[in-house]
């Protein structure tokens, strides 16, 4: 299977895990300009967006966030919303979500996330959920 095929076919499950944990999930459609970010969700009246990115090695690399993806993220920021996420598959289907803001703050020290080191700067599924979906439910 190719890089691209194997990032849609994440980008698929990863909407998948997100549906079964009661979000509201749209897939977007990759076009030949490129969709600003992968997936968007919602649960309980607060919006996610998220870039998902499948790794092949033990590292994530800081630089595989693109231009157009910072720069719709940022903007998604700027417009008022809170959650612009990368969602990280690992070797083993080990998922980590990451804020995109903490993302730009570590790019300023390290140039990538070792799996053995993604716990410690991002959240498991579980840790997001709680975390972050009951948050946004106390709001």
């Amino acid at each position: 299977m190719s890089n691209k095929s194997n990032g849609t076919a994440f980008e698929r499950e990863f909407a998948q895990m997100l549906s079964e944990r009661g979000f509201w999930v749209h897939l977007l459609k990759d076009n030949s300009n490129g969709q600003p970010f992968d997936v968007i969700g919602a649960m309980h009246d607060t919006p996610y967006a998220f870039d998902c990115k499948d790794c092949t090695g033990k590292n994530f690399e800081l630089r595989r966030m693109e231009e157009n993806q910072r720069n719709a993220m940022q903007l998604w920021l700027e417009c008022g919303n809170r959650n612009a996420m990368f969602a990280v598959r690992y070797p083993g289907d080990q998922v980590y979500l990451f804020e995109y803001t903490d993302l730009i703050e570590y790019e300023k020290e390290m140039s990538r996330i070792p799996a053995d080191r993604a716990i410690t700067y991002g959240y498991t599924m579980d840790e997001f959920m709680r975390i972050f979906a009951h948050e946004s439910n106390d709001q």
